[in-house]
């Protein structure tokens, strides 16, 4: 049986280095968690035990052929496998013949620290393995994420058929979106009977047949919900006012997210009650007035995180953010693309200067050159994940003064994109030591220089906490091989 730890711990002088170096691979560099091999002394069979994710990632790999072959040429000869385990103060002999004792007797706290890693598709597996198994893979947030199949959206006999199967009883995650058959009240009395504790409804699911009694019903028996509309269309209006108006007497809700709606036409009073018990509340691009944000600020929680995403870049004022200057002190997440009005960007950095929640800021086309360097390099690094593109250049001073303040012990960043901008104009050392201090450093069309990356993987060899370095963020995709210079950077 080959683990992490028992591998770290191998005896690497012995004669089956080969097999530890194999094994290694398999584990490190390709990232399979659970991982189990053994040979089959009656039927001369190397057996291969693992989760989905590691048994896919083994056969792409091509490293369980080699392993194959160690194992049998092992046998052949007569050795035996030693491997040091943990528990014990000495060596053990590897048992082809089965495990040593049954994975029942382990705690139920060990088996659901395991089970946790396990996709919903492993855990179905593990339902049938034994009771004790059945008992711990049964636990609710084992199955948090779990979702309705694919195939269940695109085909209304296989949608009825799971919902007749035990398994539908463990969904947690409801996306109402691309639906290849019409919905109306009879499919959603399926959903009621479901302890969810996510929905999310997007602009691609047709509502009409849909009692807008049901559907609220349906929301508010939800933790978090999120819903995103097209405010030129207004399709989810009258629904949302119903989900609201029902939030504002009885709901689980703690989170809510809304998304390019238009929210003019709900009463103040119906948003201030349906808010006040939130712990979490985003508005990303919506269409909102100055006397709802003040009735849903008057109520909401004051430790509740507030994210708002501000899009003026097209030119329609959709948020009136003169309002934003009362509530700024109280946001946790703030995103704003476009051009703010005059002394407007300033006045929100000296606010947020003496008092800032915010964990996440995203500033994008915006322009800074009005702003004192420290104050920016201040405000810059009081937040722990940062996003800039700036419509012109900030000044060489301003970039010195950040990178110089990421240094610094009390920075908060640990994730910076930044987009658009001469990073040259920062020493090489300086540039490496701010980016090493990070977690995760993308920086997308940004100007570096030769010496800057090179220093950079200097620095990052002795020590670093980078988790993640590219041009872009991992969801967009990138590979070191498109970033600029890393052809000259030492392979050692």
């Amino acid at each position: 049986t080959s683990t992490r730890e028992s591998l770290y711990n191998m005896n690497n002088n012995s004669r089956y280095g080969g097999l530890h170096a194999e094994a290694k691979i398999l584990i490190e560099n390709h990232q399979t968690p659970l991982l189990c091999f053994y040979l089959d002394k009656e039927s001369n069979e190397v057996k291969l035990i693992a989760d989905t994710v590691s048994q896919r990632k083994v056969g792409e790999s091509g490293q369980f052929e080699k392993l194959e072959c160690l194992l049998r040429s092992t046998q052949k000869e007569d050795n035996k496998l030693a491997f040091y385990d943990d528990c014990s103060l000495g060596h053990g002999q590897c048992n082809p013949k089965g495990p040593m004792f049954s994975y029942d007797k382990l705690p139920t706290e060990i088996l659901r620290a395991i089970f946790k890693y396990l996709v919903p598709e492993d855990l179905k597996t593990l339902l049938l393995v034994s009771q004790t198994w059945k008992s711990v893979a049964d636990e609710p947030l084992l199955w948090t994420g779990f979702g309705l199949p694919t195939k269940c959206m695109k085909n209304q006999k296989l949608f009825e058929k799971f919902f007749e199967g035990s398994l539908s009883s463990k969904l947690q995650y409801l996306e109402l979106g691309q639906f290849d058959f019409k919905f109306d009240d009879h499919y959603f009395e399926r959903f009621m009977a479901l302890s969810l504790s996510c929905i999310k409804i997007t602009t691609d699911i047709d509502l009409s047949n849909v009692s807008n009694e049901l559907l609220a019903t349906l929301v508010n028996n939800c933790k978090v919900c999120s819903i995103s509309d097209d405010r030129s269309q207004n399709k989810f209006g009258a629904h949302l006012e119903v989900i609201l108006k029902k939030m504002s007497m009885e709901t689980k809700i703690k989170s809510l997210q809304l998304e390019h709606m238009k929210l003019t036409s709900i009463p103040p009073d119906v948003l201030s009650e349906a808010c006040k018990n939130l712990t979490s509340i985003s508005f990303d691009y919506v269409e909102i007035s100055s006397d709802q944000i003040k009735a849903i600020f008057k109520s909401l929680k004051m430790d509740a995180n507030v994210l708002i995403k501000i899009d003026e870049s097209d030119g329609i004022n959709t948020f009136d953010i003169e309002r934003l200057d009362s509530i700024f002190d109280r946001l946790t997440g703030f995103s704003f693309y476009g051009e703010p009005l005059d002394g407007q960007l300033r006045r929100w950095m000296d606010i947020l200067d003496n008092s800032c929640k915010l964990k996440n800021l995203e500033l994008l086309e915006v322009d800074v050159r009005q702003i004192p360097p420290q104050l920016l390099a201040r405000v810059m690094t009081k937040v722990e994940r940062l996003n800039l593109s700036f419509s012109e250049g900030a000044s060489p001073q301003q970039l010195k003064e950040v990178f110089k303040r990421i240094v610094k012990s009390d920075s908060k960043v640990k994730h910076i994109e930044l987009d658009s901008m001469n990073l040259r104009l920062i020493s090489p050392e300086l540039f490496a030591e701010a980016v090493n201090k990070l977690e995760s450093f993308y920086y997308g069309s940004c100007k570096v220089s030769e010496s800057q990356v090179l220093e950079m993987f200097r620095i990052m060899s002795l020590g670093t906490n980078l988790k993640n370095l590219g041009t872009c963020c991992p969801e967009s995709g990138y590979s070191l091989d498109k970033m600029e210079y890393i052809e000259l950077v030492d392979p050692d």
